[in-house]
């Protein structure tokens, strides 16, 4: 079993000897029906530290890791379009999972995916791991919401069964120092909830400057792919055209 988490910003190498650096891995991508794995967007550093590259799209059977980096295979399927068409998947509808809220099916708010695990030889989805800020993940940690508890994708937000706001914290320093920070921390987690309740009452302004700050192409975080702009525009295109569409 691997996270997500144990791939970011982890160097991306390839070629005929494995050794010539492609970039760093960005983010994850899951398919939209069964939600396991598809593949990585490595982001390419820039050309000449002037010119900004497209990031590619390595898929998630096609590399193996070692030393503690990724070494891409060399087959032409193994990245972007050649390798969405390989293993059937729509990019348009594919989903970046990182930092997307997850919420029961009554609405409750269980928190922000901070990783997903998965199964390294099936892609599979083994649970999200979900907190609440890095500030509240550092204090309180995450809890861990198995996949027999994910419901769907629902516009822009996971759901996961009522069972899933009742999963207990771990990782974080509240549990590390004992029951006098875990007090202190509940008061934090109390004051942020303050918080955010203020902040929503901001206005639709606030709203849509959150929405656009979100709006980045590749680095959006908890995306569906066909709803964002720049690297997925020009990849999305050249995809149809390769499907004759």
């Amino acid at each position: 079993m691997r996270s997500t988490g144990d791939f970011r910003n982890v160097r991306v190498t390839g070629g005929r000897n494995g050794t010539r650096r492609i970039g760093k891995v960005l983010r994850a991508v899951f398919r939209p029906d069964t939600y396991t794995l598809a593949g990585y967007l490595v982001a390419r550093p820039d050309l000449l530290f002037m010119f900004k590259r497209k990031d590619r799209f390595l898929a998630w059977d096609a590399f193996r890791v070692v030393d503690g980096r990724v070494v891409a295979t060399i087959d032409r399927d193994s990245w972007d379009e050649p390798a969405c068409k390989r293993l059937g998947i729509d990019w348009d509808t594919c989903l970046i999972l990182e930092g997307m809220p997850l919420v029961t099916s009554d609405g409750d708010k269980v928190g922000n995916i901070d990783a997903v695990e998965y199964d390294e030889r099936s892609g599979r989805l083994v649970a999200l791991r979900v907190g609440d800020g890095m500030a509240a993940k550092a204090l309180i940690g995450t809890s861990k919401v198995p996949a027999d508890l994910v419901v769907g994708y629902r516009d822009g937000t996971m759901v996961a069964e009522r069972a899933a706001s009742g999963i207990a914290s771990e990782g974080g320093l509240a549990a590390k120092a004992g029951e006098q920070t875990a007090v202190a921390t509940q008061a934090i987690k109390e004051k942020t909830d303050r918080a955010r309740k203020a902040a929503s009452k901001m206005g639709k302004k606030a709203g849509a400057a959150a929405d656009k700050a979100l709006d980045t192409g590749s680095r959006a975080l908890g995306k569906q792919l066909g709803r964002t702009r720049g690297m997925f525009k020009g990849f999305r295109d050249e995809y149809r055209k390769g499907r004759g569409k």
